[in-house]
């Protein structure tokens, strides 16, 4: 049985190679598949990165799934593991915007690539686990997904209720996208604007801008699903 690993993106750093909050996430997730494949002595793993165009430095042409492969790439030349690691199969997939386009996307990919039965495990940050866990198990059934707690960027500490309500409503806007494909459009719709948002708002506010959009979309958001 194939056995499919999904890593989801959070953004493009300037350099990725130097960002320590990717090296943080892409290191546990190498160790985190490098057990997998120790335990069930399987060295053939398919790795999903995922992730479309969110640069946010010009000229945004640089996609989430790309820099994460070119890192995880780096990590797996190492002496001590090139060997052993040399069967895995690292796909880009690069036209998501969003969390939800995250998944659909990959599960796409699932499907073009198996012949015959696959698994796959999702690797994601740490305060989103609910919803993916929710939109995992909706999406491809019996989905497994691992927490990691590896921001330490001023998101990360937000306030505790702020972090809930937003993941709350976010969640029913994405359950709300997949009840049909002119709600998916939308939701699309607006994952480009958040990115556009970003841009505009520059680089070096980029974490304000994060909590601004939240707290402005937050209330728009319940006129999707009520």
């Amino acid at each position: 049985m194939k056995q499919y690993f999904l890593v989801l993106g959070y953004g493009i750093p300037k350099n990725i190679l130097e960002d320590e909050n990717y090296n943080f996430y892409l290191k546990s997730v190498f160790n985190k598949i490098f057990d997998w494949c120790s335990t069930h002595n399987q060295w053939d793993p398919v790795i999903i990165f995922s992730g479309g165009k969110t640069d946010v430095f010009e000229p945004f042409r640089r996609t989430e799934a790309r820099e994460m492969i070119k890192l995880f790439a780096a990590l797996s030349k190492r002496p001590t593991v090139k060997a052993r690691v040399k069967g895995w199969s690292l796909v880009p997939e690069m036209r998501s915007f969003s969390t939800l386009d995250n998944l659909l996307y990959a599960a796409e990919i699932c499907r073009s690539q198996q012949s015959g039965e696959a698994k796959i495990i999702i690797l994601e940050e740490q305060t989103r686990h609910k919803r993916i866990l929710t939109l995992g198990r909706k999406i491809f059934g019996e989905a497994a997904v691992i927490p990691i707690d590896f921001d330490q960027s001023a998101n990360r500490y937000l306030d505790f209720a702020f972090i809930k309500h937003k993941e709350s409503e976010v969640l029913k806007f994405d359950l709300w996208a997949l009840q049909n494909p002119s709600n998916l459009k939308e939701h699309r719709i607006l994952s480009k604007k958040k990115i556009a948002f970003f841009r505009k708002m520059g680089t070096t506010k980029h974490v304000d801008a994060v909590k601004q959009w939240w707290e402005q979309e937050l209330h728009e958001l319940k006129r999707y699903h009520l």
